[in-house]
């Protein structure tokens, strides 16, 4: 058998060599890799790929408006001229595969070397992936120890051969719209790779982080369904038929930004060797990616409009109502060097911020009330829509986590519940707590700094510390209210699932204080949120129920050492802690409903 280039590099490879050599059949285990290496492989075409941009050229104005690419803090040609480059980007949606790559390819002329599940390997768009760069990874392979070698092999191969390589960090798509936290895997797999290169020539390895924002994501709807329990519709020849269906929709823009490049250090030479250090790196690695993705994650006109509407547990909002809380969230990005859209420029945003509603209400998620003629127009999102909605607010809402908390210390100030420098300290960490599992945080000394900062800007004069901030006068506090009064109830909706959480949680341990299963929580869970709801008092939001949202609070509850899971058995464990940490949460649900602050423009 005459073996083909890419065989014999993959081959060359010393782990998989050495493995290959130590079997009892080295002969077999061969072959076994290069049927793997077959399973795995893309099959790049020029000519399909070009083919492929004609066809895209023609179809995706049918269905997007424009993919806006901003490649300024990246100069990959650059990059790839003594580098071995590896994006990673954030994944929304399946047309993120599609969006990167063609944009990539018009703009540089080569392809992108993609890591795809073998899941997307369907007749007949699996062969046409392929053929266009695409390299098909099995979701599962710990086990078999061949397969992963291979892989590596495969990459230690792109890497070898100058290809540039793309895979999506989360490891699958966001159901929420938050970002996931990184997987180590591909990470730890492409050092590896790279140390065994390195070995025959010095060529630099750089991850470059990608932030993908969509307008409008094809598949939120089924997205949404899965929030609430339903089960993942394994992907089929007769799914990708259905997406015909999707001509009847809008979906805006697509916007695609290149991060600051990571690059690794020369010290994977020399410690690559020693398995704790390389885990601990290959976790940093993974995490510088993952917080320059976070920062370059693009406010959009549909994004921002989410945020606006979702701040009404229920009724219709005024047209110019909705724009001029959407110009002091642009005020404050501007002020504090968040990404927007170029469409968001001030010339441009309150056109865009029409085309977002007019897709909006196209798509059905949005209805209008009145008459224009009367320029009484009304727009009010439905109510079986705002899961929908809220995957958009969340890609943006990590940027405004520091103004929504000191938000919240401003009401508890104010009405006299913070007294001093220690409440105030203890305040913010609770809150900071509470958020932990549902984003990746700025560390306790990076949070103060942004809260002195942001309260500095506020009030015209420098705060430089925590006791400085006990000493602000009332109109002090008034100007910060003018600023983060915005976004006061941006985090309600997550506040609210805790403390329904908190309900469930109590009501299970007093009829079965030995334990109870999670399936039976979540079963409870639900009934007691629509009971909340339907009362009116504390429980506004429809949104505030999700099974990712029930699972982070469970993680807050048992991190917090006041619940026990035991092999699925749950236990509330410290009674009084416990209680204490459920009034808690429910004074602030209270406090935001009592104390209003109405957001000015500067």
């Amino acid at each position: 058998m005459i073996l083909t280039k890419m065989q014999k590099i993959v081959l060359s490879y010393p782990k998989l060599k050495e493995r290959i050599s130590n079997r009892e059949n080295p002969e077999k285990e061969r072959q076994k890799a290069l049927k793997n290496l077959d399973e795995i492989r893309a099959e790049f075409s020029p000519a399909t790929i070009k083919t492929f941009q004609r066809f895209l050229d023609t179809t995706l104005p049918k269905l997007y408006d424009d993919i806006n690419f901003d490649d300024s803090k990246s100069n990959i040609k650059e990059l790839l001229k003594d580098k071995c480059v590896v994006l990673v980007p954030n994944h929304q949606s399946h047309a993120d595969y599609l969006a990167i790559n063609y944009i990539f390819y018009k703009t540089y002329k080569m392809p992108l070397y993609v890591a795809g599940g073998v899941n997307l390997d369907i007749f007949p768009i699996g062969k046409l992936f392929r053929k266009s760069g695409c390299f098909f990874i099995r979701r599962s392979f710990a086990s078999d120890v061949t397969y992963k070698l291979t892989l590596e092999a495969y990459l230690y191969y792109l890497l070898k051969m100058g290809r540039p390589i793309e895979f999506f960090f989360e490891g699958g798509r966001s159901r929420t719209g938050k970002l996931l936290p990184p997987r180590y895997g591909l990470y730890g797999m492409l050092l590896d790779a790279h140390k065994a290169l390195q070995e025959e020539r010095n060529t630099p390895l750089v991850f470059v982080p990608v932030s993908i924002v969509h307008e409008y994501v094809p598949e939120q709807k089924s997205l949404a369904k899965e929030l609430g329990g339903a089960k993942k519709k394994k992907e089929s020849t007769g799914q990708l038929l259905g997406l015909f269906k999707l001509f009847a929709y809008q979906f805006g823009s697509i916007h695609v930004r290149l991060g600051k490049p990571v690059e690794v250090t020369d010290q994977l030479k020399e410690k690559g060797d020693d398995g704790e250090w390389l885990k601990k790196y290959t976790q940093d690695v993974a995490f510088k990616c993952f917080r320059e993705v976070g920062r370059g994650m693009m406010v959009t006109p549909t994004s921002l409009l989410a945020m606006v509407l979702l701040d009404e547990p229920s009724g219709a909002m005024l047209w110019q109502d909705i724009l001029t809380k959407a110009q002091a969230i642009l005020n404050y990005c501007r002020k504090f060097d968040i990404p927007t859209t170029a469409n968001l420029s001030e010339e441009h945003s309150s056109k865009s911020l029409e085309r977002a509603m007019d897709i909006l209400i196209g798509n059905g998620k949005v209805d209008v009330i009145g008459r224009e003629s009367q320029s009484s127009l009304y727009y009010s999102i439905r109510e079986e829509s705002r899961q929908e909605i809220l995957y958009f607010k969340n890609t943006i809402l990590h940027h405004f986590l520091i103004p929504a908390i000191i938000g919240d210390a401003w009401i508890n100030l104010f009405s006299g519940q913070i007294t001093c420098v220690k409440d105030l300290k203890e305040f913010f960490l609770f809150q900071r707590r509470s958020l932990k599992y549902e984003f990746y945080l700025p560390t306790v000394k990076e949070f103060f700094f942004g809260t002195l900062t942001v309260v500095s800007d506020c009030i015209g004069r420098r705060v430089g510390s925590l006791e400085d901030l006990m000493e602000l006068n009332h109109k002090e506090l008034y100007s910060i209210a003018s600023t983060v009064g915005l976004f006061n109830r941006a985090l309600t909706y997550i506040m609210e699932a805790y403390y329904v959480a908190g309900l469930t949680l109590k009501e299970l341990h007093t009829k079965n204080s030995e334990g109870f299963k999670i399936d039976a929580f979540n079963k409870r869970v639900k009934e007691i949120h629509e009971d909340e709801r339907a009362l009116g008092r504390l429980i506004r939001y429809p949104e505030s129920f999700s099974l990712p949202l029930m699972k982070s609070a469970l993680k807050y509850y048992t991190n917090s050492y006041t619940v026990e899971n035991s092999m699925g058995t749950l236990k509330v464990t410290r009674e009084e802690d416990f209680e204490e940490i459920v009034k808690r949460i429910e004074k602030n649900l209270n406090d935001l409903l009592t104390i209003s602050i109405r957001a000015v423009k500067n």
